[in-house]
């Protein structure tokens, strides 16, 4: 059976030819602006349009204010307009649904009227928005009316600053409540979905305003770091992932920060989720909004970073207010040092006093006193990983140890651009230690794989074992290739976190496949041609894994886990996709503010490889790899290149 969905437009939309594909079939995506978000959920459903909507509106809080306190409801079907064509309830048809920029569009048929709606939110007011043109192609007038017009609520719920309401607001281009349509004429219906605190007026929606207030949002989102390979489904999941990865920021009582999203993860900062894997991301961006948030979501831990030396919160929740850490110790501190420090190098970004600086050495210390257990000396204990101990991890993981490594050694980097060496040659040797550790520790044998065990007595595959190769540890790197592609981890709903469990988390084969390249790099330094094999399993690996996440049948993004979320569109795996671009097949390695190393040796399928409008390293300047040859130009008049040999340096 042929995919589902189709690229067009030059590999920014997605279309499903319902006439095509009518088969009965739904899916949702998560659609974001600062003070908003919403999960629709689309479809086919008996021949007939399912359109089902849920809000989110993350700054009007409820009891108890928590991880889970954002104001949310479905819209009840009494609250969403009714259309009728000659006094009768229309019955839509779909003809095609397209994701399209951050918009979705459908466009249905009901006898002689052709139904164009378009979904999306507001970028910048606590609304979700919809504008419903009904095109009459038949020769026969018909009578078109609307059920209600004005505003009317629907949800109202009691909260921590006041009484919340959910309303509803339709107006449209026409006196009155009906319009006769003539043959090629044209009504336009509006509607949006807003909420307010009770003593607020309703909220002011203007529909065309917000429409193209979303489409220059999306269009900052997405013309840096364009990619043009010759592979249109990388160009395609990149473009739509950098969309998802950015625009899930909201406007909290407390700055701007990315949160995951799923209807239950908004206005609060994880220590995986947004310092480990956005706030790297967002480093590349240029985008404000962006790199304040990832900012932000550093910024909220300080409080928690004292001379005490306890676990920081896994999370900081409710707008900034209060924290979650029911988990214990996930090895936080090992991803907030690994995230942090790329951060800071990437952006140059250390805020007031440097205190992102003091925060980065807080972290460092904390793992640095961790080695000295009596477990096992060197390596660093947790309670768990990001997993929170939905699977076994031991006393010590890979995981937490990886991520400590990681951090170590571009935390020695930035420690030398401040101008403290000492503490360079301590993160260096600490990065060592735990390299040499591991080594003793966690490389063995699994199912005749040359890999690592994820904690002391496992027996079984886990995904995480791909964490060594994103370090730059190619030691293991065939066998750890070799095992996470392997039939004990791969299923159709995505990379298995252990094998013979049905639980898959997307952000664990995003950083497998990052991995490999990194190791591919590494491999062919001494041996190119298994460098050149390790890109190709890779690249295999990825094209695939983009037409399930891209043209099957739930798209376009990359999901968190299946079955727990049933694959919700977490944003911050977006972002942990596009680092597959720079941490992966580029390899980039922050060496300074202003001074990076990055691999010129791409793979064969990619055929060239160009990337436009980076922000990173104090320039902006664009990539080409091509024909055996890199050049590398900034907008200040810089220019770079030369044979593509492998990894070069750049100082800016």
């Amino acid at each position: 059976m042929s995919n589902r969905w189709e690229m067009w437009d030059d590999h920014e939309e997605l279309i499903w030819d319902c006439q095509k594909h009518p088969e009965d079939h739904t899916d949702f995506l998560e659609m974001s602006g600062s003070y908003t978000s919403a999960v629709i959920t689309y479809g086919i459903r008996g021949g007939e349009l399912c359109l089902h909507r849920h809000t989110v509106f993350p700054m009007l809080r409820i009891f108890p204010n928590n991880t889970h306190g954002s104001l949310q409801c479905d819209v009840p079907d009494h609250a969403v307009p009714k259309l009728f064509v000659n006094g009768v309830s229309m019955r839509e048809h779909p003809e095609s649904i397209s994701l399209h920029n951050g918009f979705l569009d459908i466009t249905s048929r009901c006898a002689d009227l052709q139904v164009c709606r378009t979904l999306f939110p507001s970028p910048a007011k606590a609304a979700f928005c919809e504008h419903i043109l009904v095109v009459h192609t038949g020769n026969k007038p018909v009578t078109l009316s609307v059920s209600e017009l004005g505003t009317k609520e629907f949800y109202r719920v009691r909260g921590p600053y006041g009484i919340n309401i959910v309303e509803r607001t339709v107006s449209w281009t026409c006196d009155g409540d009906r319009i006769v349509l003539g043959s090629d004429e044209a009504a336009a219906i509006t509607v949006s979905y807003s909420a307010r605190l009770a003593h607020e007026p309703t909220l002011t929606v203007d529909v065309g305003e917000e429409w193209q207030a979303r489409a220059n949002r999306v269009n900052a989102l997405t013309t840096p770091l364009t990619l043009t390979t010759q592979s249109p489904i990388l160009d395609t999941m990149f473009h739509f992932a950098k969309l998802r990865a950015g625009e899930s920021i909201f406007r909290t009582r407390n700055g701007d920060v990315h949160s995951p999203g799923g209807t239950s993860y908004y206005a609060a900062v994880w220590c995986n989720d947004q310092a480990e894997y956005a706030g790297p991301w967002q480093a590349w961006t240029g985008d404000e909004l962006q790199l304040n948030a990832a900012y932000n979501a550093y910024a909220w831990y300080y409080p928690h970073m004292d001379d005490r030396y306890e676990p920081i919160p896994s999370s900081i929740i409710a707008e900034g207010l209060d924290y979650w850490n029911g988990a214990g110790d996930r090895g936080d501190a090992a991803m907030y040092l690994f995230g942090a420090t790329r951060y800071a190098l990437v952006s140059g970004r250390l805020g007031e006093g440097n205190a992102l600086w003091k925060a980065i050495q807080w972290c460092a210390e904390y793992n640095l006193r961790k080695m000295d257990n009596p477990i096992h000396r060197g390596l660093i204990p947790s309670d768990s990983d990001e997993l929170e101990g939905r699977l076994p991890t031991g006393q010590i993981n890979l995981s937490t140890n990886m991520l400590a490594l990681g951090g170590f050694k571009t935390a020695a980097v930035l420690a030398d651009e401040m101008g403290e060496p000492h503490l360079a040659e301590t993160y260096r040797k600490a990065a060592a230690t735990i390299e040499a550790e591991t080594e003793a520790y966690f490389a063995g044998e699994v199912h005749g794989f040359n890999t690592y065990k994820y904690y002391d007595g496992n027996t079984t595959l886990r995904s995480w074992i791909c964490l060594p190769l994103c370090m730059d540890i190619a030691t293991h790197a065939k066998g750890t290739a070799e095992a996470i592609t392997s039939p004990y981890l791969y299923s159709e709903a995505g990379q298995l976190s252990e094998e013979g469990t049905a639980v898959a988390w997307d952000r664990s084969t995003l950083y497998g496949l990052r991995g490999m390249y990194r190791a591919a790099v590494i491999l062919s330094e001494t041996n190119p041609e298994a460098g050149k094999a390790l890109r190709k399993t890779a690249t295999d690996y990825l094209f695939d894994y983009c037409e399930k996440r891209l043209l099957g049948d739930h798209v376009p993004y990359a999901v968190e886990a299946y079955p727990e979320g049933g694959q919700r569109h977490l944003s911050a795996e977006s972002a942990l996709f596009c680092q597959i671009i720079t941490e992966g097949i580029l390899a980039v390695q922050p060496l300074g503010f202003r001074r990076f190393s990055f691999n010129t040796i791409i793979p064969e399928d990619l055929g060239r490889f160009a990337l436009t409008h980076i922000h990173a390293f104090g320039e902006v300047f664009d990539l080409c790899i091509e024909a055996g040859k890199w050049r590398l130009a900034t907008e200040s008049g810089k220019s770079y290149e030369g044979e593509c040999h492998g990894r070069v340096t750049v100082t800016f």
